[in-house]
Order: C-alpha cells, then sequence, then structure tokens
C-alpha cells in the first residue's frame, strides 16, 4: 500500500462460504450470435497510407525486447515458492515507452486535416515504434463536443478498424488504452464534426505499450514465432482432443491482454454461465490478473486462438481469431483466495459459448482438465487428478493438482479448473489457476487453484441471482477514489448503482467485498448495526463506520459538528466475543485500517 497503516485490529465478522442452494450451473449458447453476424465491420474514414502525422520512437532498447516476465509480485512467505514458476503474477508481454516531449500535447491544429463529404474533418496519426508486435497507444483527451470521435487502426496481422469510440467517453478516464494493435505502427483517426474547431480539442498521446508478443505476431522470416509455438514441448493442442466436451469449453476460453502503467500482460480466463441463462458475459480468472479497475478497463481479449488442426510438430498456423475490446468492469475478487469475476462491456463474439460450474468441494482423486493459453500460445488441454486441498500457512485454502498430460505456464494464470458433469457431456469450471511449480520438465510437481465454492458467496447475486436467501445476506461494495486517496464502502444498492454509473466521478470498484447482513429480524440475534458517519469536506472528506453501538454514541457526541452520522445502521454484522477476540463459527473476521499520514482515512476489509 502506498502509506503505513496503524495494527490492524478485528471490527466485525462475516459469514464465511455458507453452501448456496444453487451450486452448479449448465452450459449456455451465446444466443446474440445472429445479431453478431450481421453487424457491420467499422472501416477508416481515411485511406490507409495517405497523408498522416507520424510519430517515429528510436529503436528500444535490446534488454527491453527480450521482455518475457513480470516482475515478481509481492506474495506471503508461504505463497513465494508457488509463484517463483512464473505463475501467481501474470506473463508480461509488453513495456512502457514515453513519447518525445515535444509529441506532449499534440498541436491538432497544425496537423494535415482532411474535409469529409459530411463537411466534418478527419486526420491520422501514425505511431511507430520499430520491431514491436503490436502496441497499445495511452491517450489523454479533453472534449466536449460529443460528435468527437476516435478510430484505432493495426498495420499488420487481421488489419482490424477499432470504433468509432465517443471521444467523451475515452475522456473519461483519466488514461484511455486503445486496443491491441497488431504491428510495429498504430494508427489513432480523429474525427470532428463542421462546427468543432481542432484548437477545442486537447489530445496527447504521453505513452505506449510496446508489445513484443501480440496475436499472429507477424511470423516474420527469420524471428521467433514467440506467441504462437512458444508453450513448452510437453503442452497438447486442445484440437488433438476433439470430443464434445473439450471443443465446446475451448469455445468458453479466452486469452486476455490488459495494460497497466504501460506494461501489458497476459492471462487466461473463462466466460460463465449465470442460473438464469441471461448471457451476461461474466469472465472469471485470477485476482492476480484482475486486481484493479484500470486492467479491467482496458482488457482485450482473444477468442478462438486454437491449432488449426492437429499435428506433430504442431501447426503453427496464425488461426482465424476474433478480438474484442470492450474492456470489462470488476465485480469482485479476493487476493487472499486469488479469484477475480468482471463482466465484459460488450457481447462475446458469435460462436462462444458460456461455461458451466459447479461451487462444491471436488471429490479426491477426480479427474480434471484445464484448457490455457500458456505463454500466450494457442489454446491448450492439460489433464491431471485432484490431489485434495492445499492450505497456506494464513489460512487460505486451494485446490492441488498433478498433471497426467502436459503442465501450465506463465499465461495460464486463470485457467479454470474444470471437471466432468455427472453426465460427462460438459465441463464445469470448478476454479481457476493461481500458481504452482509444475512444469515439462518436472512433471511430479502440482498447482493450486482457487475454489468457486469459496467465492461463490461473494458473487451470488451475478451467477445465480435466482437463488433464495432467507437470512437476507447483502454484499458489501467497496470503492476507492485516487483523488482523496481514500476508500468507501456500501451495501445500499441504489448507493452502489450510482457510483458504477458515474453519478459520483472518481469513485472506482476495488473488486474487495465482504457479507452482510440487511434485515436485523432474520440476522442472528447477537448482530450489531453498522453506523457510518460523514467528515465534512472543511475537515477533511471522508466516512467513518462501526459496528460497536458505544463508538458510534461517542463518535456523535465528541465529534459533533465534524462527523455527521448518516446511517446508525448501514447493514448488520456479527462482533467477535469481548473476553477472547474469538470470532463466531463460521465467519472471518474483517479489519479496520486507519492512514496514519492524514489520521482520518480508514480503510474495512477481510483480506488479510
Amino acid at each position: 500500500m502506498h502509506h503505513r497503516w496503524m495494527s490492524c485490529l478485528p471490527l466485525a465478522f462475516l459469514a464465511a462460504s455458507v453452501a448456496a442452494q444453487i451450486v452448479a450451473v449448465p452450459p449456455a449458447v451465446n444466443r446474440s450470435s445472429a445479431f453478431l453476424k450481421t453487424e457491420i465491420k467499422p472501416s477508416s474514414l481515411l485511406t490507409a497510407g495517405g497523408t498522416a502525422y507520424a510519430i517515429m520512437l528510436a529503436p528500444p532498447a535490446a534488454v527491453e525486447s527480450r521482455l518475457k516476465r513480470a516482475t515478481t509480485a509481492s506474495v506471503s512467505q508461504s505463497k513465494s515458492r508457488m509463484a517463483q514458476s512464473g505463475k501467481g503474477v501474470p506473463l508480461r508481454i509488453g513495456f512502457p515507452r514515453n513519447l518525445p516531449d515535444g509529441e506532449r500535447p499534440l498541436y491538432l491544429s497544425a496537423m494535415p486535416w482532411q474535409r469529409l463529404a459530411d463537411g466534418g474533418r478527419a486526420v491520422r496519426i501514425d505511431v511507430t515504434s520499430p520491431g514491436a508486435a503490436a502496441i497499445r497507444l495511452a491517450l489523454e483527451a479533453t472534449v466536449t463536443d460529443p460528435d468527437v470521435s476516435f478510430r484505432f487502426a493495426e498495420s499488420a496481422g487481421l488489419r482490424q478498424v477499432y470504433g468509432p469510440y465517443p471521444a467523451n467517453q475515452t475522456a473519461a478516464s483519466k488514461t484511455y488504452w486503445s486496443p491491441v494493435l497488431e504491428g510495429d505502427t498504430a494508427t489513432v483517426e480523429i474525427y470532428l464534426p463542421a462546427d468543432v474547431d481542432p484548437a477545442s480539442v486537447r489530445l496527447a498521446i504521453p505513452q505506449i505499450s510496446h508489445l513484443v508478443r501480440a496475436g499472429a505476431n507477424l511470423l516474420k522470416a527469420g524471428e521467433p514465432t514467440d506467441d504462437i509455438g512458444d508453450a513448452d514441448s510437453c503442452e497438447v493442442d486442445l484440437v488433438c482432443a476433439p470430443t464434445p466436451a473439450n471443443l465446446n469449453q475451448s469455445k468458453a476460453v479466452a486469452k486476455m491482454v490488459f495494460t497497466k502503467a504501460g506494461h501489458t500482460f497476459v492471462c487466461t480466463g473463462t466466460l460463465l454461465n449465470d442460473s438464469i441463462a441471461s448471457n451476461t458475459p461474466y469472465f472469471f480468472t485470477a485476482a492476480h490478473c484482475m486486481n484493479s479497475q484500470e486492467a479491467a478497463s482496458n482488457l482485450f481479449t482473444y477468442w478462438f486462438f486454437d491449432a488449426v488442426s492437429c499435428a506433430n510438430p504442431p501447426n503453427l498456423t496464425v488461426p482465424p481469431y476474433k478480438t474484442l475490446a470492450s474492456g470489462a468492469m470488476l465485480l469482485g475478487r479476493s487476493v487472499d483466495y486469488d479469484w477475480a469475476l468482471v463482466r465484459l462491456n460488450a457481447a462475446p463474439p458469435a460462436g462462444t459459448i458460456f461455461s458451466a460450474w459447479r461451487a462444491e468441494p471436488i471429490a479426491p482423486s477426480s479427474s480434471v482438465a484445464i484448457v490455457q493459453h500458456p505463454e500466450g500460445d494457442l489454446k491448450k488441454l492439460s489433464l491431471g487428478i485432484f490431489k485434495g486441498d492445499y492450505n497456506f500457512d494464513e489460512g487460505t485454502v486451494f485446490s492441488e493438482v498433478r498433471y497426467t498430460q502436459g503442465a501450465t505456464e506463465a499465461g495460464s494464470s486463470g485457467s479454470g479448473l474444470l471437471t466432468l458433469a455427472p453426465s460427462g457431456g460438459f465441463y464445469e469450471l470448478r476454479g481457476g489457476l493461481y500458481a504452482g511449480t509444475s512444469a515439462c520438465f518436472a512433471p511430479g510437481e502440482t498447482d493450486v487453484y482457487s475454489r468457486l465454492d469459496i467465492a461463490l458467496p461473494l458473487v451470488t447475486q451475478y451467477l445465480s441471482p435466482d437463488a433464495p436467501n432467507p437470512s437476507k445476506k447483502t454484499v458489501v461494495v467497496e470503492y476507492y477514489a485516487a483523488i482523496l486517496n481514500d476508500y468507501f464502502i456500501t451495501a445500499d444498492k441504489p448507493e452502489i448503482n450510482g457510483l458504477d454509473n458515474g453519478a459520483h466521478p472518481g469513485w472506482v470498484r476495488t473488486g474487495l467485498t465482504f457479507l452482510a447482513y440487511s434485515d436485523l429480524a432474520v440476522a442472528p440475534p447477537d448482530a450489531s448495526p453498522v453506523c457510518r458517519f460523514y467528515l465534512v469536506p472543511q475537515y477533511g472528506d471522508s466516512h467513518f463506520y462501526s459496528a460497536d453501538p458505544a463508538e458510534c454514541a461517542a463518535t456523535a457526541v465528541k465529534f459533533a459538528g465534524q462527523w455527521i452520522e448518516e446511517s446508525p445502521a448501514l447493514f448488520y454484522i456479527q462482533l467477535p466475543d469481548r473476553a477472547t477476540g474469538a470470532c463466531p463459527a463460521n465467519t472471518r473476521p474483517i479489519y479496520r485500517f486507519l492512514n496514519r499520514l492524514n489520521q482520518i482515512h480508514h480503510r474495512y476489509t477481510a483480506e488479510v
């Protein structure tokens, strides 16, 4: 964390993983496919190769071009060995490059604008980073006219055009990352209506992410194919085992690319069905991949990135893959248990499948399968045996697997742990890859996976929205505002909807949540109300929560006129035993932290 905190103290406790009444959901077909087949592909307004404003970067340093791994993640001592294999952290495939000072911001008035038939005008800006397999552009824009728009084009691979994107939408983010644009030249095309002066639009491209791997990776003669064919020799192309269950599960799995602070990473994720078959694009992966809304906002996914045929040696032909540049919303994650659930901002491509899932402990010695993108390569299938629970020192529980075919590698993070449904006709997701020591050169080693049965109580409202809730459990959602460097929690649905929809700009979900009770009448008899106070701006602009009625009362008296009580019972939660500090059965602690720098801001979390 960016500041020092006081030693944590138990504040309250929440109900842990109590078996939900809906514990399994079958797969579903993407019903939006008929619409997507008729979707018009975007195109550029200007001819490629025509007049453009060109920005040419110098060749990057050789050490950067050979980039392979992410920096080591911060993990507990008991988990550090598991992360040494390159798993437990996302695979890094891109590095930041700053544009020259003279190009920040861009002086749009001096650019070669071209008039269009509708009276508007457009300009192309080409950014070249020599040797890049692909580029992502970081845009910072200030736009007021709603009809200003951006398009993005790639110079290689599928030569796709993305957009148009309303410029106001991209300007809403401090930094907007473009789609992954294959080739060493990335193009952004700006469209202005006839009545908009270029001088009124402020645009900067302060940075790019230079990718050393991409979808097709250009397959240049004399260069390693990297992305395609880079997985280790024991990995098996999924098309080599073309059972209906394997082929259908493959259609639910995507290769993930996302960017944080200019560094670009690869993981694997799975599209999940919900209990009402709504076709809402819920996407499950590892928390060490989707650990912030920043990463989720620029999530770029590759679908059907599969070998075109089974061959030995492997067929390295570039497949007819599809991409989705929509980004996503981070709905929930757990640092301790390493799971994450996001909702894609657009429908996945036609032909995708929403995976089945089962939120129950796995039977000992069960056969399992993993569909993954090791090293960002074409989709692979690994098989193994569930060994049992794997317990870390801090009390977290994962599922341990030993492989009988293949292994996992960097880039496999987040891959679903799968078991065949009782019918045998399809796979059910049971968790996602956290880390491990398995490798082709170490076939006896194991990996550990998160457990969906532990995650489900915190994502029930998404994956099983029609499940009964007799005890009126509710999810408390955490938000963060960078401008205040402060956290905020709420279980109030109107507040959550407002925050999620931008009613209070600057607040974003952290993904961290915990359970509480919304109705005292059906809560445990020892549940206590949680009060919320607001510190008025002239004294600091923050919030304070307490589940101790005496502390709530004392705050109202001691800080009258400064801390204003907003709610005496925001939600209800159980307290530890005052004599022993022990948690009630089937609960886990919530901790309260204080920002020691300002002695005002607090944070409340169940993650340790």
